[in-house]
């Protein structure tokens, strides 16, 4: 019975900065027929990059949602045809200036009622080789944090991205 659902009609309401919503009504396995709305958002990347000394890069931004600073892991929207590699270097590099070695650890739904599939990456041997280089959009603090500061962040409630944190750092075996 929980697979007897079915889309009965789709329209969109609204689309702005390449996010849309999108009204579904289904019919459920009751024969009821609900409304939900769905956020159709590109797929994403985020990455815990660590430096040669150990150091979790983040960076820090003010959230519209919020409506307050947040700490983040590198990250963002994957380009239509992008590979999440390349976007996930590219990203690196914008937000904080340091390039390491990634490596792919699994790719995850990010919210039950949105399209978006975040890939998920670590990279070790971070070094600094350029400015950072954010879109005009953004205003992104980078920062440097011990381990031991990153595992607090995590459980502050000040940060986004913190199931990916986890992730990260249970590959890294640094839970």
């Amino acid at each position: 019975m929980i697979d007897d659902w079915r889309e009965v009609s789709r329209r969109l309401v609204f689309t702005r900065y390449g996010r849309s919503v999108q009204r579904v009504d289904f019919a459920l396995p009751t024969g009821a027929v609900h409304d939900f709305y769905i956020k159709v958002e590109a797929p994403a990347v985020c990455v815990v990059a660590l430096t040669g000394d150990d150091e979790v890069l983040v960076t820090r931004q003010f959230r519209p949602g919020p409506m307050k600073i947040l700490y983040e892991l590198p990250g963002g929207a994957v380009e239509p045809g992008e590979d999440p590699r390349a976007a996930m270097e590219r990203e690196l590099l914008e937000e904080t200036g340091y390039a390491g070695d990634l490596e792919l650890v699994t790719s995850c739904l990010d919210d039950a009622y949105s399209t978006v599939v975040r890939h998920c990456f670590v990279a070790t041997g971070c070094t600094s080789v350029c400015e950072a280089s954010p879109d005009t959009t953004e205003f992104i603090q980078p920062q440097r944090l011990r381990i031991s500061e990153f595992r607090k962040l995590l459980r502050s409630g000040q940060m986004t991205d913190v199931e990916a944190g986890y992730l990260g750092l249970d590959h890294l075996g640094l839970l």
